[in-house]
């Protein structure tokens, strides 16, 4: 993936973000690595709940599917859509989990929402 900023002028920041170290911090997952080009500076990105949807919905965007259909052979197009079949699957996963109250490798996030009823409170209200 490539970088660019207005401070480095005509040079890019390349980066291999297949070799970022990922991590869960707090809200946000981090990716952390050092830059392939120019020099090997380190880098960190912190990604937000509200960045992976924006990045998804650019992910699925006409512009770009069409910019991989026509750049993409058939096995790197089979390959993507395992991987979108693999994230749905563990999204569904993942979010049984929370529903269910059970946590994964000490996952601190809460199992449900604090805005959402508890199930208790909602049966009880249904039978009034």
């Amino acid at each position: 993936m490539r970088f660019w900023s207005e401070g480095l002028g005509d040079r890019e920041l390349v980066m291999s973000l297949g070799k970022a170290e990922i991590e869960r911090k707090d809200d946000v997952m981090m990716l952390s690595g050092i830059v392939d080009s120019p020099a090997p500076w380190e880098y960190e990105v912190k990604i937000n709940h509200a960045d992976w949807e924006t990045v998804l919905k650019t992910a699925v965007s006409k512009d770009a599917c069409g910019f991989i259909a026509r750049r993409a052979r058939f096995g790197q197009l089979a390959g993507m859509a395992r991987s979108i079949a693999k994230f749905v699957l563990l999204l569904g996963y993942f979010r049984l989990l929370r529903l269910l109250g059970l946590t994964v490798n000490n996952d601190p996030s809460p199992s449900v929402s604090k805005d959402m009823p508890s199930k208790k409170s909602s049966v009880e209200g249904m039978s009034r």
